[in-house]
């Protein structure tokens, strides 16, 4: 009867064990699951922070931070979103660089327009029949050349209340 007892707490010992190990070859499994699936969620981020740098467009910014969002290692993580910021300053220099650039583009055309408004005052003032000044600062006004000023053509002294040297002002 003993030995019938000893065999079967041994076999109860033996379905334990067997049983232990298959729960930890279980959890190995599901470590192992996790693993796969974090090391692709890092993938997949990596990827999505090449593709941002190979085309930094600020509409490449946002699906890169959900991925990122989604790595559970830190390192990886914070790398990743360092990265992502520098395509964010370099797009952001970029703009800025493009709006300075239109701003200059924007006061040359103004500068252009106004040498053409100017040479186009010179050009009514030569066509005058007058001897030089305009009759009045009417006159000035309504040819858009006010104020005159000393030296330039259509300024008559008659013009110059205050004998400033700035006539019609």
């Amino acid at each position: 009867k003993e030995a019938k007892k000893a065999e079967e707490a041994k076999k109860a010992d033996e379905a334990k064990k067997a049983e232990e190990a298959k729960k930890a070859e279980e959890a190995k499994k599901a470590e192992d699951a996790k693993k796969a699936e974090e090391a692709k969620k890092a993938e997949e981020a990596e990827k999505a922070v090449q593709t941002l740098e190979a085309n930094q467009v600020t509409e490449n910014v946002a699906p890169a931070q959900a991925a990122i969002s989604n790595v559970a290692d830190q390192g990886i993580k914070d790398s990743l979103t360092y990265r992502v910021g520098l395509v964010q300053n370099a797009i952001n220099i970029r703009a800025q660089q493009a709006a300075e650039a239109e701003q200059a583009r924007q006061a040359q055309q103004a500068a252009e327009a106004e040498q053409a408004r100017q040479a186009q005052q010179q050009q009514a003032f030569a066509s005058q029949p007058q001897q030089g000044a305009y009759r009045n600062c009417r006159e000035a006004r309504a040819a858009g050349a006010a104020p005159l000023y000393r030296g330039q053509p259509g300024y008559g002294s008659h013009l110059d209340r205050d004998g400033d040297g700035v006539a019609c002002e």
